[in-house]
């Protein structure tokens, strides 16, 4: 109490502050990222409310959290807040350590609701090993309401069912996101960095990826990912077992393991150029040792002209080609049996 007496009368000055702050955001270009970020603070039920009210209808585009946000009424009163602005866009929770089902349960509905919120990020948040599944559950209900582009959960220990027992369920958790993304939502960004997914939470994600044609971004770094499920996100990546395979690879997310292998894959803006390059790539690896006509099939010669527009088409998409070309198209005319035309 004797410190929040003390700091009363600076909070009463910043809320006072705020008030006369909203002139300035009507000249301020569009594009502007405002943000307010409280860190490592705590209010009584007074400065909470001269607070909550000063920021009602200011037009924050970014509210972030960081340490503490030990408000009055906790996670219901930064509800509130976003619901009183319409313009918030991203939000921002980095070291919040004491989150419960009721703080996670009135947070996800307000997320939810918002009518403009595209990014959230929850950046170590859920260290102690309980919470980081419910959520994430939470957020990825099945009610198609879910708003949001951006989702960052990065260090949040994903259920770990040797520590946490059977109670929290790793399958459960990486099955609901994998179904998740299958639906093409909107997000396009995810970053799931350091939460100890495993080689099956992998292939989990990595089945969601062949259908999903929304998602540009995925981050796994520093979580405990094998080789097989590394193996299992390249081939949804670039499957080059078959031509068909290659073609209805994922074209458009860009898998960032901390693994170098993966820098080649769909690293243009453009799914189309990035289909072509694949393509090519493959048609070049056979072309070393002649083997593209065997893996045609019986195809019909007539289509041998669109096969041969189509090489030169994919070459263009590709800015260091292992193979030119002209020397595709010659292994095609002569394995093919073309050895002269009628003029």
């Amino acid at each position: 109490d004797d410190i929040n007496n003390e700091l009363s009368p600076h909070w009463r000055e910043f809320a006072a502050a705020l008030k006369h702050f909203k002139p300035a955001f009507d000249v301020l270009p569009d594009d502007c990222d405002t943000s307010i970020t409280f860190n490592n603070v705590q209010l009584n039920q007074e400065m909470t409310q001269l607070v909550e009210e000063a920021l009602m209808n200011l037009p924050f585009k970014i509210f972030a959290f960081c340490s503490s946000y030990h408000f009055h009424g906790g996670m219901s009163t930064i509800a509130q807040m976003m619901g009183s602005n319409r313009y918030l866009q991203k939000l921002q929770f980095s070291l919040i350590q004491d989150m419960d089902r009721n703080d996670i349960t009135n947070l996800c509905s307000a997320i939810h609701r918002h009518p403009s919120l595209v990014d959230v990020a929850f950046d170590h948040c859920f260290t102690s090993g309980w919470g980081g599944d419910e959520m994430l559950n939470s957020l990825l209900r099945t009610d198609n309401d879910l708003k949001l582009e951006r989702l960052s959960m990065p260090g949040n220990n994903l259920p770990n069912n040797e520590q946490l027992g059977l109670f929290h369920n790793r399958s459960n958790v990486c099955t609901q996101l994998s179904d998740f993304l299958a639906t093409n939502p909107r997000l396009k960004a995810l970053d799931l960095n350091a939460n100890k997914l495993n080689y099956s939470d992998a292939v989990l994600i990595a089945n969601a990826l062949r259908s999903n044609t929304t998602l540009r971004t995925l981050r796994l770094i520093e979580n405990n990912i094998t080789k097989v499920g590394k193996e299992s996100l390249r081939l949804v990546l670039y499957d080059e077992s078959s031509l068909n395979a290659v073609a209805d690879s994922n074209h458009i997310c860009t898998v960032d393991l901390g693994w170098k292998a993966f820098d080649v894959y769909n690293s243009h803006e453009q799914g189309q150029i990035n289909r072509c390059r694949k393509i090519y790539s493959l048609l070049s690896s056979r072309n070393e040792t002649m083997s593209n006509v065997q893996h045609f099939g019986n195809i019909d010669l007539k289509i041998l002209p669109i096969m041969l527009e189509a090489v030169q088409k994919y070459a263009k998409n590709v800015n260091f080609l292992e193979v030119k070309p002209l020397s595709i198209v010659y292994e095609v005319m002569r394995k093919w049996g073309v050895g002269n035309f009628e003029t």
